[in-house]
């Protein structure tokens, strides 16, 4: 079939938007700089601290329901093994150092010239660039903003940098619950990574966490993080080293609970995961370190709301040109435009940056885009 092809040159700021949902604020662009973290600089930053109190005693907070229909969301995704070394070599037994996934990391941040650190990981998605944390090691809820420079270095340890270095993070957001009512039980946040190396997402050199809704009471589960402080065993704890729980969890009215564990300042949004394989290095995430409760002396990780959860994943591919309310579809590094009244074409924006391919389109520079027209048989 025949192509006709137009290519249209056209500068734009490309934004990430999410279909309207009142269960998550609007997503924000961190302030960053990619000249602020340095090596030692790294290492001096100190895991986040947040006040320790009994969440479920608090009184007067209003929590934001959803009412979407949960129906057509899928209980669970499996976990993704990694696919290639950061020489782009194909993972096998020859190299088995890159076998092993890595796709939990230490997330980095800033906020009033302090720099903090918590727990990140890459989640299995279509995209292959979204990761979760807990929302409060993305929005510092006592200035009301979100943290600067936050960025990304998976496979972090020993108080060095993961074999991909350090990886910018293009967007946040979190549950309205958290960022209007500080509501713990919704202390969890998802960010978009700005990866993108010879056309691959970041979880083919991670490896991606699945994820899995309401597994129930007594649920055999590994945790992982970086703590200081903490009392996890055969673990420094001094939030440089990646250490490991593993236990079962309690399912209470509000959260997931263990008792007498804390885990440690930095493990903040360390991931809880269930079917967790050692030799891959994966699990399905089911949730995240949020808090310890001094009180009652128990870990505090939340529920996962399954629409919350799957709204932000199906609408993290969702991208529109500023001033231009025309929606499209990120689909393999092209963006394709949604067809109107039958129309058998299609407009795909294929992205070209400023600096030699080094950034994607979701770097959020000003980008050159080629227009093509073009069948969507052909493509699609």
């Amino acid at each position: 079939m025949n192509k006709k092809i137009i290519f249209y040159f056209l500068t734009a700021l490309v934004v990430l938007t999410f279909k309207t949902d009142s269960s998550y604020s609007n997503p924000t662009i961190p302030k960053y700089d990619e000249n602020y973290w340095t090596l030692e600089k790294m290492k001096e930053a100190k895991p986040l601290t947040i006040k320790n109190v009994g969440f479920r005693t608090r009184r007067g907070v209003k929590t934001i329901k959803n009412t979407t229909d949960s129906s057509r969301y899928m209980n669970s995704m499996q976990p993704f093994e990694r696919k290639y070394d950061v020489n782009t070599r194909v993972a096998n037994e020859d190299h088995v150092d890159q076998v092993k996934s890595i796709a939990i990391g230490l997330l980095f941040m800033s906020k009033d010239g302090e720099d903090y650190t918590c727990t990140a990981s890459v989640i299995n998605t279509n995209d292959g660039n979204i990761g979760l944390t807990a929302a409060h090691c993305l929005f510092h809820y006592d200035t009301n903003s979100f943290f600067d420079n936050i960025i990304f270095s998976p496979g972090y340890d020993n108080g060095q940098p993961g074999p991909l270095g350090n990886i910018p993070i293009a967007k946040v957001v979190v549950t309205n619950e958290f960022l209007h009512n500080n509501d713990d039980r919704f202390d969890w946040g998802m960010m978009l990574f700005n990866f993108n190396w010879n056309g691959l997402s970041l979880k083919h050199f991670t490896g991606a966490l699945g994820f899995r809704f309401n597994p129930g009471d007594n649920v055999p589960t590994t945790i992982h993080g970086y703590p200081n402080g903490g009392v996890l065993a055969n673990c420094p704890n001094d939030g440089l080293h990646l250490c490991t729980w593993q236990g079962e969890t309690i399912l209470a009215n509000y959260y997931y609970i263990v008792h007498d564990l804390n885990v440690g300042e930095g493990a903040s949004g360390g991931p809880l995961m269930m079917n967790y394989d050692p030799n891959t290095n994966l699990g399905q995430l089911y949730s995240n370190y949020a808090s310890f409760d001094e009180l009652n002396d128990q870990l505090l990780a939340p529920i996962y709301n399954p629409v919350q959860f799957q709204s932000l994943i199906d609408n993290s591919q969702q991208i529109k040109l500023q001033k231009d309310s025309t929606q499209y579809m990120m689909k393999n590094n092209l963006l394709h435009k949604q067809t109107r009244n039958g129309d058998k074409r299609t407009t795909l924006l294929r992205f070209k940056t400023e600096k030699e391919n080094s950034k994607i389109a979701t770097s959020y520079d000003f980008i050159s885009l080629d227009i093509l027209e073009v069948d969507p048989q052909d493509v699609l």
